[in-house]
C-alpha cells in the first residue's frame, strides 16, 4: 500500500531532508497489520475462501486483537477480505477486471491532480520535485522500500501543490486496491524500476511549463503504464482467482434518470 508521506518541502512549515513515508500511532499500527495480512494473501500463505482468525493473526503479528479487527475491516472495505455474519473474515478473490478498473480510476484522478498542480507550481516546488527525482535516479533499483518511499513522496507532493483534497482522496483510495505490496515487489515487476527512474522528469517539465494538458496526459499515461506492467506480470503468474466472464443481469437493472 502506498501511504501518505510526511511533506517537508517548500509548502511545509518544517525543513529537512527528502521525506520518507511515515505514519504515527494507532493509524500506523492498523496500517502495518493490514499490510502484513495483505502480504500473506499475496504470498499465497492464505488463499481465497480461507478464514482469517483474529486471535491467530494477533499472536503471529505480536499485537492485540483490536488492531487486527480494525485492519480486517479496512481490508474488507478495500476488497481484499470479505466479512460474513457469524462466520468471520475470509480472504476474497481478486479479478483482473477489478484491477483494470482500479488503475482506470487511479490514473484519471492522478492526471487531474497533476493538471491542477500545473496551474499552481512555483519555482521552489519544481526544484523540490527535481531533487526527489534525482534521488530516485541514484537509488539502488533493488531497494524496493526506498524506491517506493521516494516515488510516494514525489506524487504526494504533486497533490500538495494541487490542493485538490477530493481528487487526492480518490487517488489514495485506488492505491489501496492495488494487488501488490510495492516495497517487497517493486524491483520484481519487469519494467517498474525503469519507469520509476525515467517517467517523472517529463511530468515535472510539464508542471514547470504550466502545461496543464501535458501534465494531465503524462501522469495518466504513467499510471496506466505501471498498471499494464503489473497485470502482465500477474498474468504470467496465473494470479487471478476468478474468470472474467460476463455475469447474468440481476433484478430490474439500473434505474435510468
Amino acid at each position: 500500500m502506498i501511504t501518505e508521506p510526511v511533506v517537508t518541502g517548500p509548502r511545509s512549515n518544517s525543513a529537512g531532508k527528502i521525506p520518507l513515508v511515515a505514519r504515527a500511532g494507532k493509524e500506523q499500527l492498523r496500517g502495518n497489520v493490514a499490510s502484513a495480512i495483505r502480504d500473506q494473501i499475496m504470498a499465497r500463505t492464505v488463499y481465497p475462501g480461507d478464514t482469517l482468525r483474529l486471535g491467530q493473526l494477533a499472536e503471529e503479528l505480536g499485537v492485540s486483537v483490536t488492531p487486527v479487527r480494525e485492519a480486517l475491516l479496512l481490508l474488507t472495505q478495500d476488497g481484499w477480505v470479505r466479512h460474513e455474519p457469524n462466520r468471520g473474515f475470509r480472504v476474497a478473490a481478486i479479478r483482473r477486471k477489478d484491477v483494470e478498473d482500479t488503475y482506470l480510476m487511479w490514473s484519471t484522478a492522478e492526471g487531474e491532480i497533476a493538471a491542477r498542480a500545473a496551474t499552481r507550481a512555483t519555482a521552489r516546488d519544481i526544484d523540490y520535485l527535481r531533487e526527489i527525482d534525482q534521488c530516485i535516479k541514484k537509488a539502488d533499483p533493488e531497494d524496493g522500500h526506498l524506491a517506493t518511499e521516494l516515488n510516494s513522496t514525489l506524487h504526494h507532493y504533486v497533490s500538495v501543490i494541487a490542493d485538490a483534497p477530493k481528487l487526492d482522496w480518490f487517488a489514495r483510495a485506488a492505491s489501496r486496491l492495488v494487488p501488490l505490496q510495492f516495497p517487497e515487489n517493486f524491483h520484481v515487476v519487469p519494467g517498474w524500476s525503469e519507469v520509476n527512474r525515467t517517467e517523472h522528469a517529463p511530468i515535472i517539465d510539464a508542471l514547470a511549463a504550466g502545461d496543464v494538458e501535458a501534465a494531465r496526459a503524462g501522469t495518466a499515461a504513467h499510471f496506466r503504464g505501471t498498471g499494464e506492467l503489473l497485470m502482465r506480470w500477474l498474468d504470467s503468474l496465473d494470479f487471478w482467482e476468478e474468470p472474467d466472464e460476463p455475469r447474468a443481469p440481476r433484478g430490474q437493472g439500473r434505474v435510468s434518470g
